[in-house]
């Protein structure tokens, strides 16, 4: 009997971080030389590049608030190009090299309490974490010297651990994830000991921290009424408002067990001049304080579990999970507001690792490093599932080697259950050495089973390998898409490769045209396709993640404008992205990403656009009173609510605080959405006014030349518009009519003259298009199609006239400068 298999999970989390080890039976917390199960997410570098992870590290931050040799926090900051300045030792450093020194260290923590370096391990990850995120914790996984890792979203972690732990598992659940830096919610339900996410929802920039700066700028407005003035726009009292920053953290933990705490920073250093500040916090305050932050939350888990048709009611428990949670009014809120208690006898600072771990087993992540030993016996390939919710899952091999001595192959074979109770029957091999054989596992334990073989003669045969382990417990479906992945075309339409919720992995291909010829060898041309993540339908408003750029240097030979290229966008299990372009023309691929890092967020740019902004806003909120549109008035308003939050960002960044760089720009992108809508919402009466007309367009096409399942999808979608106009909902009546729009265009297709017109259309721009030459070609090739009645070839001539036209050049602007379409 082998020993029981090791998996292991780490919760890398923005304050504090976990790991924890699962041997198929029972989790256990992996403790550090402290003898705690939490490390402190904070690193430390000091004059002689000594490095220091942990709580020792820790002590450091208010020593060393003046010389920045102590760092923490740098998980927000993951996927950005920000580097991190460690003062004495002059070194700079990645926030994804500060987080590998924290796995390092968790890695160690494993070795020292298990006698296991582990190789393999599962790392959570926030469940609306972007691609560039996700690739910098893969980056630093390698370099803290794992060979393969996983990520998981957190909250499908915290609702493994839960499932495990807690016997009734049926029912719908939420599981609402407040951590240091990242705000995840997601719904979950469980039936026949299967896991399923139904939906995410969350927010990046929400997390204790937030509640943490809410008490410094409270501490800052009490100390000014003494005289103190402390500005965190001013670089010079950075050191002082982070020493402030730490009193204001230890208050907030103090203040879950006691009523009332203290403030007290000695001796700031004010740019040459030195002050204290000593102010009293009480709970009423902290919560009168925390309470706009956790109304955010709420509001987007209410509006997770509309999207997914929820009623009140309707949740049958809810995880809270994350050091925030811990606090009494969190946990009183989210309870009231939500009308659902919170699941008892769960650690919230654990839960993720200890889930993590589990998801490890179901992945069949091993953490020991593989042994390279001699094959001893008949090598057989199995394949089982490492973790089963099913109590009689199947067990497939097949021999891999079929020659040498007649009494070393097996000719059939069985398996037998190690507590020695349950036996399968001797099952023969077929004629290409193979073998199904059902097994049965005990419940919710490391179910090991040996593996014999007998030779023809009916002799004992030694099998590799002789053993095998199955975990019977909760298992989960393919983790889902946090977000939708799609290519930014010149148009500034978004082509969707992936819909957020689309399980993982996956793959897809889609055939594109470039707007623009390249020579070969040009040093400064470019073909950019630019991958994007986000809802919406236009570019400019979704995250830009990565570029895939084709570049004339690499060319083989020069590539004409409207050549086709075959992208392939690619994601793994834990949402790691690859991409592939290949170009039929010249049998070349490209795949090499570029930019995956999340934009540089430069306060005085933020700045500027701010000021565009209430511009804008100005002009839309006396057009919202004009109209009496109270629904845009109201959603103006929280746009300007959400504006001055940028404002006091954008301050902070001022004052050397990146965090709030970032979280300024991203609710810049949300606020740039919202005011879309109202300008949509503004545009009603003609939107209105186009709906009718495409449905009377549309309904004499598809009725006379579309297919059976066209004239279906076309009822539905009319049902659809008709709901929307009703609704007076202008995002969606926009997606519907996108769809109303191609069912028509396929119809009209049908129709005889259909591409002759298109071909004149098409024809009468040509003069406009990017190679004129070219297009002038196929005008001539088309009007000779014309001529012979040959459809199929003036369809293939106007399709490619199509791609000769330009795109308008703010539309290519706003689509991140694609240069495809």
């Amino acid at each position: 009997m082998t020993s029981a298999p090791l998996y292991v999970g780490i919760d890398l989390g923005t304050t504090n971080s976990t790991a924890a080890v699962f041997d198929g039976e029972k989790v256990t917390l992996v403790r550090n030389a402290q003898g705690s199960p939490i490390t402190p997410s904070v690193v430390r570098i000091d004059a002689r590049g000594n490095v220091t992870v942990g709580a020792r590290a820790r002590r450091f931050l208010d020593t060393d608030a003046d010389a920045d040799n102590t760092r923490s926090e740098f998980k927000r900051l993951m996927g950005t190009a920000q580097g991190i300045r460690f003062q004495a030792a002059g070194v700079e450093r990645r926030p994804e090299e500060l987080a590998a020194e924290v796995l390092r260290s968790l890695r160690a923590d494993v070795r020292d309490q298990i006698g296991v370096l582990p190789a393999r391990a599962v790392i959570s990850v926030p469940a609306l974490f972007e691609l560039p995120q996700t690739s910098a914790t893969s980056e630093a996984a390698r370099l803290a010297g794992f060979e393969r890792v996983e990520l998981l979203q957190e909250p499908i972690a915290s609702a493994l651990a839960a499932g495990w732990t807690v016997e009734d598992q049926g029912g719908a659940w939420l599981v609402y994830d407040l951590g240091g830096g990242t705000f995840d919610v997601s719904l979950l339900e469980t039936r026949d000991g299967l896991l399923r996410v139904v939906g995410h929802d969350g927010d990046n920039f929400l997390g204790g921290r937030d509640f943490d700066w809410a008490i410094v700028d409270w501490a800052i407005a009490q100390a000014a009424r003494d005289g103190v003035v402390i500005r965190r726009g001013d670089p010079a009292h950075a050191a002082a408002v982070r020493k402030i920053k730490l009193a204001a953290e230890e208050a907030k933990i103090e203040l879950s067990r006691v009523e009332s705490a203290s403030i007290t920073v000695p001796g700031l250093d004010l740019g040459g001049s030195s002050h204290d500040i000593d102010v009293t916090l009480d709970r009423d305050t902290l919560e009168r304080l925390c309470a706009p932050a956790i109304d955010r939350s709420i509001a987007v888990c209410r509006r997770l579990l509309q999207a997914h048709g929820v009623a009140e009611g309707g949740l049958t428990r809810v995880v809270l999970v994350g050091g925030p949670s811990v606090m009494p009014v969190v946990r009183r809120l989210v309870s009231q507001q939500l009308a659902v208690p919170p699941a008892e006898g769960l650690d919230p600072m654990t839960l993720v690792a200890q889930g993590a771990a589990i998801f490890a087993a179901t992945a069949g992540l091993e953490a020991r490093p593989s042994a390279i030993e001699p094959v001893r016996g008949a090598k057989v390939w199995l394949q089982y599932p490492a973790m089963s919710s099913d109590l009689t899952p199947h067990v497939v091999g097949r021999l891999v080697e079929r020659t040498g001595p007649v009494n070393s192959v097996p000719t059939e074979v069985q398996l037998g259950r190690s507590d020695g109770l349950w036996d399968s029957p001797w099952t023969p091999l077929d004629e290409e050495g193979a073998f199904v054989l059902p097994v049965s596992l005990v419940p919710r334990k490391p179910n090991v089973f040996r593996l014999t073989g007998k030779n023809i003669q009916g002799n004992t045969v030694t099998i590799d390998p002789p053993t095998l382990t199955i975990v019977q417990g909760l298992t989960i479906s393919d983790p889902p898409l946090s977000r939708t992945i799609g290519v930014a075309l010149a148009s500034n339409d978004v082509r969707v490769y992936f819909e957020r919720g689309a399980p993982l992995p996956a793959r897809r291909t889609f055939t594109l045209h470039t707007v623009d010829s390249v020579a070969r060898g040009a040093e400064k041309a470019v073909i950019k396709i630019p991958i994007v993540q986000g809802e919406y339908e236009q570019a400019h408003l979704c995250r830009l993640v990565g570029a895939l750029e084709i570049g004339g240097k690499e060319l083989k030979q020069t590539l004409a404008s409207g050549a086709e290229v075959e992208l392939t966008i690619e994601l793994d299990r834990g949402g790691r992205m690859s991409a592939r372009a290949l170009i039929p023309a010249i049998g070349q691929v490209f795949e090499h990403v570029a930019h995956l890092l999340v934009p540089e967020a430069d306060p005085e740019v933020l700045a500027s656009t701010v000021t565009a902004t209430r511009a804008r806003l100005g002009e839309l909120r006396t057009d919202a009173f004009r109209r009496q549109a109270r629904d845009s008035i109201e959603r103006l308003a929280k746009v300007e609510s959400a504006l001055d939050d940028v404002g006091r960002d954008i301050e902070a960044a001022r004052g050397g605080d990146t965090d709030a760089a970032q979280k300024a720009r991203r609710t810049l992108i949300e606020v740039d959405a919202q005011i879309e809508a109202v300008e949509l919402d503004r545009r009603w009466p003609e939107l209105d006014r186009e709906a009718r007309e495409a449905l009377i367009w549309t309904t004499g096409w598809v009725q006379d030349y579309g297919q059976p399942h066209e004239q279906t999808l076309y009822q539905e979608t009319a049902k659809a518009v008709d709901k929307a106009r009703q609704a007076r909902d202008p995002l969606e009546l926009q997606r519907q009519l996108r769809l109303l729009r191609r069912l028509g265009s396929s119809a009209y297709g049908r129709h005889p003259d259909a591409w002759k017109h298109r071909f004149e259309d098409a024809a009468a721009d040509a003069g406009n298009a990017t190679d004129v030459a070219r297009a002038q070609a196929l005008v001539k090739e088309g009007r000779e199609a014309l001529a012979k009645g040959d459809n199929e070839a003036l369809r293939r001539v106007t399709q490619k006239l199509w791609q000769l036209l330009p795109s308008a050049a703010e539309d290519r602007r706003k689509g991140h400068e694609s240069g495809v379409r």
